[in-house]
């Protein structure tokens, strides 16, 4: 009885932070464009670049979430695809493929092409890259990134109201030796990884060890590989919306590592 009160308990703050906060930023906004008579995200838009940074948002959110890193780097002059696919009803492996049949129906992958993901996003991409490696990949920044799984996904997966949420991605997103997040493959480019947490001993949340930004771990976002590694002080739900989060993205994509020395809010830009 005990454990299955915590399971709720835990339940209620994982959605509070994943699910209300997400649809009220990430819905909310896309309604309103939609109503305005916007196309959002628009496809692609026309850039100096001949280069593509291709978005991916995660899990219970829609390409609205990304927009702020969208319209970042199209004032740079990338082209960009902010894809708004459905996280519920179809597997990573079902969207790795989805995105490789948009890709090459469009004829992008005649440009050089970045990701910029969060969340579960970044798993996809991973798993995307080892399937079907382009042919002119890019570099790659995973904010937030499950790189190792979820241990809230661990302790809920079989409650049923989490696996109503997550519905076929439910048992993507739990940790172990033999789980899939761990295993979604090295990515064959240049990435780096953005986590979010407090920078102390202890993150966001009560119920995770060590720091985290409320929904996963500062430790379950690492992977083997990694050019670089930075911690911005956001938790989970709106971190890909933040500042720092869009200019360290911006930095490693053009740079391939991110940018340690702190700056003052007047050197940034957007």
């Amino acid at each position: 009885m005990l454990k299955k009160v915590n399971q709720i308990l835990r339940f209620a703050v994982f959605t509070g932070l994943l699910f209300i906060i997400p649809f009220y930023s990430g819905f909310a906004g896309f309604q309103q464009d939609v109503l305005a008579g916007e196309s959002v995200p628009p496809a692609m838009q026309a850039g100096e670049h001949q280069e593509m940074v291709v978005l991916l948002h995660g899990a219970l959110k829609t390409a609205y979430s990304m927009k702020r890193l969208q319209n970042m780097f199209e004032n740079e002059g990338y082209l960009t695809f902010n894809w708004d696919y459905d996280s519920r009803d179809y597997t990573v492996e079902e969207n790795a493929a989805k995105l490789d049949s948009i890709l090459r129906g469009q004829d992008y992958l005649e440009h050089r092409i970045h990701f910029v993901t969060h969340s579960m996003g970044g798993i996809i991409i991973r798993y995307y890259l080892e399937k079907y490696p382009p042919p002119h990949p890019g570099r790659f920044v995973m904010i937030a990134p499950p790189n190792q799984g979820s241990l809230i996904a661990d302790e809920l997966q079989e409650f049923p109201p989490f696996r109503w949420l997550y519905k076929k991605n439910v048992d993507y997103l739990t940790t172990g030796a033999d789980a899939f997040a761990p295993n979604a493959g090295i990515p064959p480019v240049e990435f780096g990884i953005i986590a979010g947490g407090t920078g102390g001993k202890y993150g966001y949340a009560w119920y995770l060890p060590g720091d985290d930004d409320g929904t996963i771990s500062v430790e379950q976002t690492k992977l083997n590989g990694a050019q670089d590694f930075i911690l911005v002080h956001a938790i989970h739900a709106n971190i890909m919306m933040q500042d720092q989060t869009l200019r360290q993205s911006l930095h490693f994509i053009e740079n391939g590592h991110f940018e340690h020395q702190q700056l003052s809010q007047t050197d940034w830009p957007f």
